[in-house]
């Protein structure tokens, strides 16, 4: 039988907690961020842009706008203890919650880029949750950083896309329909590090669905522990992360949509 783990892992600091909110190291300054990390930023912002400008337009998400909300279960069989990432040191089964979309919101059925979120509660800094976001991709080498177009949002492998680190190592994560169903509700959950041949972990069962609420999955602030991006991967996600919660929190107030954007609204 296996145990049901909550929350996961011992609480540790957050030491780029300030940094990754704001962009800053809470002194005003730029954190571990340095002159390497500028063109990383400048793509970062201009997608913060593009997606700012994508909002205003449609008044809606840009990206993941609709989607299918799940209450689901990651069952950890294989653990890897040697990955220093709490979630994956031990056997047990861990309930999470799963949201299914494509990235454009077209049809099904229509080429698009499919999409998987997952948040872990007790998985993240300070016990908080841990949020993973996945993408089509390939599976090789290269191609697990590369996005692929399908048909049906999860009916191919997805992968964490941008790599993180953890014992040293460059990590990327698996999710692997186990059927070859239009809308699968198991994947094999696994792991590849510094390229090599994919590890499997467990399994995530997709077992109730519920109503699909709006939810800001944040990868960045919500990191798994025992994971630590590389600073060029946050120079790029933040500004449309910072812009995703910065629209968040006008949202919860009733404030009108903005009709500009800039970097400084990503995120």
């Amino acid at each position: 039988m296996t145990a049901r783990l909550s929350p996961i892992g011992p609480a540790r600091p957050h030491r780029d907690r300030d940094r990754l909110t704001d962009g800053t190291d809470g002194t005003g300054g730029t954190g571990s961020m340095g002159l390497s990390d500028a063109p990383p930023r400048a793509v970062g912002a201009v997608l913060a842009g593009a997606l700012g400008a994508v909002a205003a337009i449609t008044r809606r998400k840009p990206l993941h706008a609709v989607g299918t909300t799940w209450e689901a279960e990651l069952r950890v069989d294989s653990p890897l203890p040697d990955l220093g990432v709490a979630v994956f040191e031990d056997r047990g089964a861990h309930a999470c919650t799963v949201r299914v979309s494509r990235a454009l919101g077209t049809p099904s059925g229509w080429w698009d880029i499919g999409g998987l979120a997952l948040r872990l509660p007790g998985a993240g800094p300070q016990w908080g949750p841990a949020d993973l976001l996945f993408a089509t991709t390939g599976t090789g080498r290269a191609t697990r950083h590369l996005l692929r177009p399908v048909r049906h949002a999860t009916e191919r492998p997805l992968t964490t896309l941008l790599p993180t680190r953890a014992a040293g190592r460059s990590l990327v994560l698996l999710a692997r329909p186990t059927s070859g169903d239009d809308e699968p509700r198991q994947y094999e959950l696994s792991v590849g590090a510094d390229g090599a041949a994919w590890r499997p972990v467990g399994l995530i069962d997709l077992l109730h669905e519920r109503m699909d609420t709006p939810t800001r999955f944040d990868p960045i602030v919500n990191e798994l522990s025992g994971t630590t991006p590389p600073s060029w991967v946050v120079a790029v996600r933040e500004p449309a992360y910072r812009w995703a919660r910065r629209l968040g929190r006008r949202r919860s107030r009733g404030a009108a949509w903005p009709s500009s954007w800039s970097s400084d609204d990503g995120g």
